[in-house]
């Protein structure tokens, strides 16, 4: 297991079903609609392999620093997003008193449709300038970028995402770290509850090279229930396929973790139908 490189992601539901977590040098990624939640599940992830100790890199091609910040500020003191200006001074401390045991966090922007060579010599420059080694590297996501190996028409998503998935997971066996990416589901998965990879955008070609494929499905009302739900639609190193599993969402800080115990129980299929079913009482004959 120590050779193998495995590391909890931080939610010890999540690593359960994909038997202790994610591996280095693999290929993991968020699939999900628009608005769904697909960076808040990298920044959650991020933040909890910094704050295990890691030094962690997120890479963001669509949100600027300062709002990715501000997100993971916002997570790591439960403070609201609206709350952590305001508080400016009580978030420094609490920061500051959290990295003395944390890894580092770095978030950068980088620009749209850049390349794995850009990535690359960003890892490069930034391991030797701060003379550390880069545990988990996130990019947010997948789908902006563009394969370094062949000229490709921006309009061929299937021959694009493949070279591009394949360029990722080259780069992460070659830096021995733990990587996650996004990608978009298409329109056809807007109305539905259970998603295949007929529902990722761009076609099969990213679900062939990527070891493990998890959905994130995210509706108005689970959301003011504080829920989100995450589907395994490919493991390698687990039987989690098919599988769902609930996650507890704070609306107001972002901040992602495991349900209660006794919420865990409350989520299957057994204890909804129980719910549902219809219940009488008869008092005993006196």
């Amino acid at each position: 297991k120590d050779k193998n490189g495995q590391v909890t992601t931080g939610w010890a539901s999540l690593d359960k079903k994909l038997f202790g977590g994610f591996n280095r040098g693999e290929l993991n990624i968020f699939a999900g609609g628009s608005g769904s939640g697909k960076s808040l599940f990298m920044q959650n992830m991020a933040l909890n392999w910094a704050l295990q100790g890691k030094n962690v890199v997120y890479i963001s091609l669509e949100l600027s620093e300062e709002l990715c910040s501000m997100r993971l500020d916002a997570m790591l003191t439960g403070m609201g997003t609206k709350d952590v200006v305001k508080n400016s001074d009580d978030v420094t401390l609490r920061v500051k008193m959290a990295s003395k045991k944390a890894g580092g966090l770095q978030i950068v922007q980088m620009k749209n449709g850049c390349t794995v060579n850009d990535i690359r010599a960003y890892l490069k420059e930034f391991q030797i300038q701060n003379n550390i080694r880069v545990d988990a590297l996130l990019i947010d996501y997948l789908d902006l970028m563009m394969p370094v190996s062949v000229k490709v028409n921006p309009n061929d998503q299937f021959i694009k995402d493949k070279f591009v998935s394949e360029e990722l997971r080259n780069l992460a066996i070659e830096y021995n770290i733990l990587f996650v990416t996004a990608s978009q589901l298409n329109r056809s998965a807007v109305d539905e509850i259970e998603f295949d990879h007929s529902h990722i955008a761009g076609g099969i070609s990213k679900i062939n090279t990527a070891d493990n494929l998890i959905g994130i499905f995210s509706s108005r009302a689970m959301r003011e229930r504080g829920r989100v739900q995450i589907q395994f639609m490919k493991t390698r190193s687990s039987s989690g396929v098919g599988q769902k599993l609930d996650l507890k969402f704070n609306v107001e800080s972002l901040r992602i973790e495991d349900l209660d115990e006794d919420e865990q129980e409350d989520t299957s299929t057994t204890s909804i139908y129980q719910k549902l079913k219809t219940k009488t009482t008869v008092a005993p004959a006196g």
